[in-house]
C-alpha cells in the first residue's frame, strides 16, 4: 500500500514535533520532509510530495511572509495539494487560501484532525471544520446580498462594512455625503 507523502513547512520546532508525533503513528501517511523556512526559500521539486502542511504565516529569508503567496508559488511549481495550518482564524487568509486552490485550512487548535484531513485531501474530498465552515458560510451569505447591488452601491457597502463612516466614504469615493447617505438607504432596502 502506497503511503501519502507529506511535507511539513513550519517554523516553530515544537509544532513540527507535535505534527510529526501525530502523523508517525498513521500507517498510511509518512512525513518525507520537514522544512523551516527560516533556513531559506523553498526550492526544488515537489513531484514526490502528495501534500504540504504549510503554516499560513511564516518566516522566509528573515522576513514575515503570508503563506498564501508561498502556496501560490508552490502550486505553480507542480505541487498538488496544500493544507494550511494556522494559530488564527482570519477570514481574509481563509478566503485567500481557498481562492488559490488550497485543499483545506486547519487551525492548530484542531490539530488532532490533521491525519483525517490529509486523507480527505489526498482523495480529493474536503472535510472543513466548523470554525472554518462558519466563516465560509458567512462570506457566502454576504456575497449573495452584495449581488443585488449596483457596482457603485457595492463600493459604498464594502467601505461601510470596513467600518468607515459616511464622511470617510464620501471622501474616499469622491462623492457628496448626501449621495452616500442616499446609497446607504438604497442598500439597506435591497439587502434587508
Amino acid at each position: 500500500m502506497a503511503k501519502i507523502r507529506v511535507m511539513i513547512v513550519e517554523n516553530d520546532p515544537s509544532w513540527v514535533e507535535v505534527l510529526t508525533s501525530l502523523i508517525e503513528n498513521e500507517i498510511d501517511i509518512e512525513i518525507t520532509e520537514q522544512i523551516s523556512t527560516k533556513e531559506g526559500d523553498l526550492r526544488g521539486s515537489f513531484k514526490n510530495i502528495d501534500i504540504v502542511l504549510l503554516d499560513v504565516i511564516h518566516i522566509e529569508n528573515g522576513k514575515r511572509v503570508c503563506g498564501v503567496e508561498l502556496a501560490r508559488r508552490l502550486l505553480h511549481k507542480g505541487l498538488k495539494k496544500i493544507i494550511f495550518i494556522s494559530d488564527l482564524v482570519e477570514t481574509e487568509n481563509i478566503l485567500r487560501s481557498f481562492d488559490i486552490g488550497a485543499a483545506n485550512y486547519v487551525t492548530k487548535e484542531s490539530y488532532r484532525d490533521i491525519p483525517k484531513i490529509i486523507r480527505e485531501a489526498y482523495h480529493d474530498r474536503i472535510c472543513i471544520r466548523s470554525d472554518i465552515s462558519n466563516i465560509l458560510i458567512d462570506e457566502l451569505r454576504k456575497e449573495r446580498k452584495v449581488r443585488v447591488l449596483s457596482p457603485a452601491e457595492r463600493e459604498v457597502y464594502i467601505l461601510k462594512e470596513q467600518g468607515l463612516n459616511n464622511r470617510q466614504i464620501s471622501e474616499k469615493l469622491y462623492k457628496s455625503t448626501e449621495t452616500v447617505k442616499k446609497q446607504l438607504r438604497t442598500i439597506r432596502r435591497k439587502i434587508n
